[in-house]
C-alpha cells in the first residue's frame, strides 16, 4: 500500500493456524501485499475454529480466522498437486518472503522445500515455522502452542508450589512464534539489501515460548537451583501479585515506590501506607523489610484485605496510580473492548465483513506516522482467485475451470 513501511514488498502465505498468520498479518498491517494461499473447500483450518456468532460454524465467520487474516488477499490452491505447485512458483517469482508452517520435511517432499527453491529464486526470505524447528531430535514432534509452553519452562513455573503446572490462557506459544517470524523476516529482508542473498528463517515455538523465560535458566546456570511455581506473584519482591476486590481483580505491585524509604519514614507516610489510610504502618517491619513481606506475606495479604475487599477496582487503581504505584485492574473482554484508554487511542477498529458483518478488531502492535496501512477485513475463501490468477499471472477463464475441475484451485 503506497505511503507505508513494507509497501514494496509482496508476501506469499501458505501457513495455517496461527503462527505463521499471526507472523502475515503483521506484514501486511504495516503495508505488505500478502498473498494468503489456502487449500480449496476447506481453507485454513483456523476457519473451522471459531469462535462463530451463534455458535454456528461458518467457513467464512470464524472470529480467529477473521482476526488473523487481515488486509490480505486469498486465493485457494493444493500446492500438494502438480498444478498448484507450478502456480505458487509463478507467485514467487515476483515474491519477496514466503511463509510456511507445515511440518518439517512436508514442503520438501513437495519439491517446494527452501533447498529446492534456493537456486531459483535467489533473493527469497523462506520463513518456516514448526514447533520445534527444522532441526534437531524434536523436529519431527507435533506440537502446538501448550507444548511450547509445557517445553519451555514457562508452564513449569506457573501455578501454586504445591500443585501441578498451569498454562496461561490463549496461545502465546503461537503469537510469539509469530511475533519472531516477522522480526526474523524483516531482519533477513535488511540483510538481503546489503548483501542481495535471500536465507532461510526457521522459527521454533519452543524457542520462542522460551524467550519469556524470566529467571528460570539463568537461576540454574548462576545456581544450579531450579525454580519452583510460586502462586500468581514476583519471585522475588511481596507483593507483585492479583488480589480480589469488591468487584473483581486488581495487580498490587507497589514495586520501589510502594514502601517507605527512611525520607519517606522521617517524613511521615510510605504511598502504600497512605493508600491503606494508615501511616503508623510504616512502622511495621513487613512495610519496612521487603524479605519479611516476602516470609509472612499471608501476613501482609490478611493486612490490605479489608481495603480490597471495600472498594472497587477503578478506585483502587486510581488511587495508586496518583501514588505512583503501577497498579491495574485484571479486564475481561468486555471492559477491555470499553476502555476509555484503548479507546482515546484508537486501537480498537471496526471492520465490515459481507458474511461476518460488523466486528471489532485490534489494532497495530506500535503507532508511528506514515507506516502503517489502513485496517481491511480478511479475505472470503478464494475471494481473490481471479484476480490474481487472471490478472496478474495471465491464466484465462477456461484454465480456471479446469483447475476447478481437478481441485487446484
Amino acid at each position: 500500500m503506497p505511503g507505508t513501511v513494507l509497501s514494496d514488498l509482496r508476501v506469499i502465505e501458505v501457513a495455517q493456524g496461527i503462527a505463521g498468520p499471526y507472523c502475515g498479518k503483521l506484514l501486511a498491517s504495516y503495508g505488505a501485499d500478502v498473498i494468503k494461499v489456502e487449500p480449496p473447500a476447506t481453507g485454513d483450518y483456523s476457519r473451522r475454529l471459531g469462535p462463530f456468532p451463534g455458535d454456528v460454524p461458518n467457513l467464512e465467520k470464524s472470529g480467529l480466522f477473521l482476526h488473523l487474516n487481515t488486509n490480505k488477499k486469498g486465493i485457494t490452491l493444493d500446492i500438494s498437486r502438480d498444478g498448484g505447485r507450478l502456480i505458487l512458483k509463478r507467485l514467487l517469482e515476483n515474491a519477496d518472503v514466503l511463509v510456511e508452517s507445515y511440518m518439517p520435511g512436508q514442503m520438501s517432499e513437495w519439491a517446494l522445500g527452501y533447498d529446492d527453491l534456493k537456486s531459483e529464486f535467489t533473493r527469497l526470505i523462506y520463513v518456516s515455522l514448526s514447533p520445534f524447528g527444522q532441526t534437531g531430535p524434536y523436529r519431527d514432534y507435533k506440537g502446538n502452542s501448550l507444548t511450547a509452553m509445557a517445553t519451555s519452562t514457562v508452564m513449569y513455573v506457573t501455578g501454586d508450589p504445591d500443585r501441578e503446572p498451569l498454562t496461561t490462557g490463549g496461545e502465546p506459544g503461537e503469537y510469539l512464534a509469530g511475533l519472531h517470524a516477522w522480526l526474523g523476516a524483516l531482519a533477513a529482508l535488511a540483510y538481503r539489501d546489503r548483501e542481495s542473498m535471500g536465507q532461510h528463517v526457521d522459527i521454533s515455538l519452543m524457542e520462542a515460548a522460551a524467550t519469556a523465560d524470566e529467571y528460570s535458566a539463568a537461576m540454574y546456570a548462576f545456581m544450579g537451583a531450579i525454580r519452583r511455581r510460586y502462586y500468581s506473584r514476583h519471585l522475588f519482591s511481596y507483593p507483585s501479585d492479583i488480589f480480589p476486590c469488591q468487584d473483581g481483580y486488581v495487580v498490587v505491585s507497589p514495586a520501589a515506590q510502594g514502601f517507605p524509604s527512611q525520607t519517606q519514614i522521617d517524613q511521615g507516610a510510605s504511598p502504600m501506607s497512605l493508600l491503606l489510610g494508615d501511616v503508623e504502618l510504616d512502622q511495621d517491619d513487613l512495610f519496612k523489610d521487603r524479605w519479611a513481606r516476602w516470609f509472612r506475606w499471608q501476613e501482609f495479604s490478611a493486612l490490605i484485605k479489608p481495603y480490597l475487599d471495600s472498594n472497587a477496582a477503578k478506585e483502587i487503581v486510581e488511587f495508586a496510580q496518583a501514588l505512583r504505584m503501577p497498579f491495574a485492574h485484571v479486564f475481561n473482554a468486555a471492559q477491555l473492548l470499553e476502555n476509555e484508554h484503548l479507546k482515546d487511542r484508537g486501537f480498537f477498529q471496526e471492520i465490515d465483513h459481507p458474511e461476518a458483518g460488523r466486528l471489532k478488531y485490534t489494532g497495530d502492535i506500535f503507532k508511528a506516522d506514515c507506516m502503517t496501512a489502513p485496517m481491511q477485513r480478511a479475505p472470503l475463501l478464494g475471494e481473490h482467485n481471479e484476480a490474481i490468477l487472471l490478472g496478474e499471472l495471465g491464466y484465462t477463464e477456461n484454465d480456471l475451470v479446469v483447475l476447478r475441475r481437478r481441485g487446484v484451485i
